[in-house]
């Protein structure tokens, strides 16, 4: 499973860096800002993408269609101290789930582990083609 945490505070970056390899998994990258993560979301796939609101530079909220086009099948979790119920009607097509900061330990282990089962679960549908299907 392929994690991309942007967050441009270093806290909860090394937070949710920390127990997704606790957990066992070594493919997590992270992004500082909006520009960065939407250059790696150009250079690669994946499978969870954890995003920032307020952020300098672009906001995620700016950026949060971008990501959806290019990883349409990552869950995009939005993590923020400003979520607001009223987002923009737009963001919330492209917004797999919102948790407010700070995010409990327990509710991340969760997240992941309903990740990790979901591309278990494609990577099985994959097998069943008889054409070779390309990894994500």
């Amino acid at each position: 499973m392929k994690i991309l945490i942007v967050d441009d505070e270093q806290s909860p970056r090394e937070f949710f860096a920390s127990l997704a390899r606790n957990k066992g998994f070594a493919d997590i990258d992270v992004a500082i800002s909006s520009e960065e993560a939407l250059t790696r979301v150009i250079r690669s796939q994946y499978d969870l993408i954890t995003l920032d609101i307020r952020m300098s530079g672009l906001s995620g909220l700016e950026i949060i269609a971008m990501v959806r086009n290019m990883c349409p099948h990552a869950i995009i979790a939005v993590i923020s101290g400003y979520i607001d119920a009223e987002m923009p009607q737009d963001v919330g097509g492209c917004v797999d789930l919102f948790l407010d900061k700070p995010v409990a330990p327990e509710t991340f282990m969760a997240l992941l582990d309903k990740v990790e089962r979901m591309c278990e679960a494609m990577d099985e549908i994959q097998s069943l083609s008889t054409i070779p299907v390309a990894k994500r």
